[in-house]
C-alpha cells in the first residue's frame, strides 16, 4: 500500500514538473507588488515588411514555382497578372543573368539546364517588379 501511494505521488510530481517546464516564462522578474509592467515589454516586436518583401514565398501573386520531382527543373506558371505580360528572370548567386522568359497569363514554362545550386528569380510586369525570391536546384 505504501509502495503504491509513493508511486502515485511520484508520478503526480513528475507530471506537474513537466507542466511547469512548458509554461510561459515571466517577462519581468524585478517587479514588486505595486509596480506596473512597461507596455512596450508586453508587445512583441513587429517584423518589418522590408525583410519579408525580399524573401517572397515561391507561390506568390505573379507566378507559381514548383520543382520537378524527377528532373532538375523548376516549373513556372504565370498567374493572371491583370492580363499583362510578365518577364521572368533567373540569376545565379553572383547576380549573372542565367535565363529570361516573356510569359502571358497562364503560360507554363520549365526552367531547365541549370547546375546544382541556389538561384534568384525576379518577375517584372512592365517596369514594376511584382515578385522576387530564390530556389534551389539539387
Amino acid at each position: 500500500m505504501k509502495l503504491t501511494a509513493a508511486a502515485i505521488i511520484s508520478c503526480c510530481l513528475l507530471v506537474n514538473q513537466a507542466a511547469h517546464a512548458e509554461a510561459k516564462p515571466y517577462s519581468n522578474f524585478t517587479l514588486s507588488s505595486g509596480d506596473e509592467e512597461d507596455p512596450k515589454e508586453k508587445k512583441p516586436a513587429k517584423k518589418t515588411k522590408e525583410k519579408a518583401a525580399r524573401f517572397v514565398s515561391l507561390n506568390n501573386d505573379a507566378v507559381k514555382i514548383y520543382p520537378d520531382i524527377i528532373k532538375r527543373e523548376m516549373h513556372v506558371v504565370a498567374k493572371d497578372n491583370k492580363g499583362k505580360e510578365i518577364t521572368f528572370f533567373v540569376f545565379d548567386v553572383q547576380g549573372t543573368l542565367v535565363q529570361q522568359y516573356q510569359m502571358k497569363a497562364k503560360d507554363h514554362y520549365r526552367v531547365s539546364g541549370l547546375k546544382k545550386g541556389t538561384y534568384i528569380y525576379r518577375v517584372f510586369s512592365g517596369d514594376e517588379e511584382t515578385a522576387t525570391g530564390k530556389f534551389d536546384i539539387r
